[in-house]
């Protein structure tokens, strides 16, 4: 009876198609469908077996070149699909031997600083402050000269803020001590600045720690709310929270030191993976996935974020440092070796080198956790074949050096790197 009944319904409803096909072809053809009709099928990007294989193979130099474990992932876009690659390599526990997880969790370091920068241009987008406002209009006393330093000096690094975590404890002196952002701007207030404001770029710590504090005085709340209700959740980024406490969400990639177990002994590796974040407050203390970072940035580079002023605002670069970064209003600049220009940001924490580099169809991330002294070369490796298209010119225009250098501190003992 079943079958019966199925077939009837099939019988009316090719019945009711025929009409409709006869009615439908007494109708003079549209010119828009037939332009459409002529149209090639979309063809969503792709990533070749051989291209994964090639990547899979950069990512275990990354390792052997340094580091204990790493993860990357990169996603091809266009407007017909994304295709993507995630890779592992090396391990997440050196005492276990666990393997690295597709998901793992990771202080994501100075890549924070994108996140609230975005915050605070939707709050100013929204009129609660202006980019030419100073700080001190929105912070009055906090800082020593805040008057002539504005907003915009301060996402873009050219305020000329000593940064406060030049002249911080070791980490491992007292790993869970908890920070007041005002403990950190009063280092800074400690040193005085380092050049005019608005003379020069220099990256700066002290920067994002009072971005932080202006999301503060603007919304009344804590500025990790305010980055979580705005970025976070909207974004649907379930791996991504910014902790006050040394607890590292799981699945987790450890960190490691080198660090001598006793005076005059040789390094070993320390795990230092559970401290307290809040000594990067606002600049360095959110924990994401690879995954997460490069939907935030997707989201961001797409208007999903920001509204075209703001976001063209954000993109507005202010200054070029003599290795070629452009220094914006939170990510930064730079045009590869291939001539494929970029938006990027780097990390650097103890223990944990990140990288998330972006262009208009590709989108990057790579999180080590680094044990050699200079983790960059091979990570700069893999961002240009990840990020250069197979038909990118050999010998394209000259850039400034072959990666931006900057230090790659964050040892522990003195310079935290953020």
């Amino acid at each position: 009876m079943d079958t019966k009944r199925w077939a009837a319904v099939a019988g009316v409803a090719v019945a009711a198609a025929a009409i409709l096909v006869a009615v439908q072809t007494t109708r003079p053809p549209d010119p828009e469908d037939l332009r459409t009709a002529s149209r090639p099928e979309p063809d969503p990007p792709r990533i070749t077996a051989e291209e994964r294989i090639t990547l899979q193979r950069e990512l275990n130099e990354v390792v052997a070149a340094g580091s204990s474990g790493a993860v990357a992932e990169l996603a091809l876009v266009n407007k017909d699909g994304t295709d993507t690659w995630n890779g592992v390599s090396g391990v997440a526990d050196r005492d276990t031997g666990a393997p690295v997880d597709p998901d793992a969790h990771f202080r994501i370091a100075s890549l924070s600083k994108p996140f609230v920068a975005a915050t605070l241009l939707q709050l100013v987008g929204s009129g609660r402050a202006g980019l030419d406002d100073t700080l001190e209009e929105l912070l009055p006393g906090v800082v020593d000269g805040g008057d002539r330093i504005t907003l915009r000096m301060v996402l873009s690094h050219t305020s000329g803020l000593f940064s406060y975590n030049r002249d911080m404890p070791p980490v491992d002196a007292d790993p869970h001590r908890r920070w007041r952002p005002e403990e950190l701007v009063a280092v800074a207030n400690a040193h005085g600045p380092v050049f005019a404001p608005g003379t020069d770029a220099a990256y700066s710590n002290t920067n994002y720690v009072l971005a932080a504090m202006v999301i503060e005085e603007l919304t009344g709340r804590p500025y990790a709310e305010a980055v979580t209700e705005r970025i976070i959740e909207p974004l649907g980024l379930t791996g991504t929270s910014i902790p006050a406490d040394s607890e590292m969400p799981g699945p987790v990639m450890h960190a490691y030191l080198a660090l001598p177990p006793y005076a005059g002994a040789e390094p070993v590796p320390s795990d230092i993976t559970e401290f307290n974040p809040t000594r990067w407050y606002g600049t360095a203390q959110i924990v994401s996935t690879v995954g997460d970072v490069n939907r935030f940035w997707r989201g961001l580079l797409d208007g999903e974020v920001l509204g075209p002023d703001m976001l063209a605002a954000m993109l507005d670069v202010q200054a070029v440092d003599d290795d070629g970064y452009g220094f914006a209003l939170g990510p930064r600049s730079y045009t590869l070796t291939c001539g494929v220009d970029v938006w990027m940001h780097s990390g650097n924490i103890p223990g944990y080198r990140n990288w998330t580099v972006h262009s208009e169809d590709r989108d990057f991330t790579l999180f080590q956790a680094r044990y050699a002294e200079n983790p960059d070369p091979p990570a700069w490796e893999m961002i240009e074949l990840a990020m250069c298209p197979p038909d990118a010119p050999e010998e394209p225009d000259p850039t400034p050096t072959d990666y931006p250098s900057e230090p790659v501190t964050g040892t522990g003992r003195g310079e935290d790197g953020g």
